[in-house]
């Protein structure tokens, strides 16, 4: 297992900063007296400005900034700006001005974040990736508890949520600044164990993360908007936060130990005990328990799909813009969350639980292909020798350990031996069409751009 680097540090810091501001400041909207009305229009423009934000500021790094310095200075900036915002809020009572500047000020925020996440997350090693960002969103929980108590307990209000995220963002900024962040700017990380598997070109993976990640997302959206903690009392909130923060650095720690399919897969039974709530009601121990495993199964789920669309950055051509999207996609659904859980509202309880079992029901299969997509991706890193290993593992009898079919490792085997697809039709008695469908399959199952690249990564031999 791999130590945790300054690197690892350096996006904790920027992490726990952005998180406190983003919860910090999106929280301020419950408690805005002017805006009590109108709570969840503000919420999906929040949303939707930050999605933007991210993307935006992610395809202007990758296609525009190309210096790690400018892009570090932008960072800077747009936290000074969003800092500029967020302290204004403070002073304002007005929805017809808060709304405008709130937004202004998220897009900024979030701009700054899609920075971080391609010039820090990204290049952190993949083992790592998940647990900085558990740690990051557990720390900020932890940090702002007590503000959360004194909210509940009437002794604070929005005003506290705002100055706690200008007083982060500006703590930001002065740490995007600093030299150490600088220098991890510049020195790009690269993983200690090699990784031939191009997880970048694999569309498929992408695509089903996003379908997986829309169905979860929305899923939790809801449950949030009807049972989050503010219906619960002060200790049972208490709970569900400390819940919160501790399944978000247990996801971090079982990626690092077993990979992020594991953490997915287990993220679907507490979610399964989750949808129970729908049925015995939000209140009393059952409600808590309930809770308690959706905040599980979702920071089991969420943590580690954001850390697979960096790794899916990484290997590409848009490293800011898709680690940027993968944070994302979660803000962009919950706007579609929102009229789903005024429909459950309409249809009262029993035809809320039917729209949300639904949903999980959907989920489950799109989970269960992320983990056998995810597997394998793994068993292929894995068991792929280095160009730089010797020729004694550079052999062919590598191939038994990749998760490929018994015909398509026979005929991997003969590619290594220099024959051509006409003269394993001819040995193997198979159709020439059938034996490059399976040259098609093997090269998509090792993450492998050719026949020669193949032959590169395992040695060809002679007999």
């Amino acid at each position: 297992m791999m130590r945790l680097n300054r690197h690892f540090w350096i996006y904790l810091l920027c992490g726990t900063l952005f998180f406190i501001w983003q919860t910090s400041n999106s929280l301020a909207i419950y408690y805005m007296p002017a805006l009590t009305n109108i709570v969840y229009s503000v919420f999906a423009a929040h949303y939707v400005a930050g999605g933007i934000g991210l993307v935006a500021v992610g395809l202007l790094c990758d296609k525009v900034i190309r210096s790690d310095k400018s892009r570090r200075l932008l960072a800077a900036a747009l936290a000074a700006l969003s800092f500029v915002c967020v302290l204004s809020l403070c002073f304002i009572d007005n929805a017809a001005l808060y709304i405008p500047v709130f937004v202004i000020g998220t897009f900024l925020g979030f701009g700054v974040n899609g920075v971080i996440l391609g010039g820090l997350f990204v290049s952190l090693p993949q083992a790592h990736k998940a647990l900085g960002f558990g740690l990051a969103f557990a720390i900020n929980v932890l940090l702002r508890l007590p503000i959360d108590l004194a909210i509940a307990n009437g002794t604070a209000n929005n005003v506290t949520y705002s100055a706690f995220a200008a007083a982060a963002m500006l703590l930001l900024f002065a740490a995007l600044l600093a030299k150490p962040v600088a220098l991890c700017f510049s020195i790009h990380i690269e993983e200690f164990d090699h990784e031939p598997m191009k997880i970048g070109k694999d569309s498929g993976l992408m695509w089903i993360a996003v379908a997986c990640g829309t169905v979860v997302y929305i899923s939790f959206g809801i449950f949030d908007r009807l049972a989050s903690a503010a219906h619960f009392q002060i200790n049972s909130a208490l709970v569900l936060r400390l819940t919160q923060s501790l399944s978000a650095v247990a996801a971090g720690l079982i990626c690092m130990r077993f990979g992020y399919y594991s953490s997915f897969i287990s993220s679907v039974s507490f979610l399964g005990i989750g949808t129970l709530a729908y049925l015995f009601g939000w209140n009393g121990t059952i409600g808590v328990v309930c809770g308690c495993a959706t905040f599980t199964g979702f920071s089991l789920f969420y943590h580690p799909l954001r850390s697979v669309f960096a790794e899916i950055g990484k290997h590409g051509k848009y490293p800011y813009t898709v680690a940027a999207f993968g944070f994302a996609l979660y803000f962009i659904t919950q706007v579609l969350g929102i009229p789903i859980a005024d429909l459950m509202d309409s249809v009262g309880r029993d035809g809320g639980t039917v729209i949300h079992v639904a949903l999980f029901m959907l989920s489950i299969p799109l989970i269960i292909l992320l983990f056998y997509k995810l597997r394998n991706a793994y068993t292929v890193r894995q068991v792929l020798p280095s160009p730089g290993a010797s020729e004694t593992v550079r052999r062919a009898d590598a191939v038994d350990a990749l998760p490929l079919t018994r015909r398509e490792k026979e005929i991997l085997r003969m590619i290594l031996r220099g024959k051509i697809s006409r003269e394993i039709s001819e040995t193997l008695f198979i159709a020439e069409s059938t034996i490059n469908w399976h040259v098609v399959n093997i090269l998509k199952k090792t993450g492998i751009d050719s026949r020669a690249e193949l032959k590169n990564v395992f040695g060809a031999t002679e007999h």
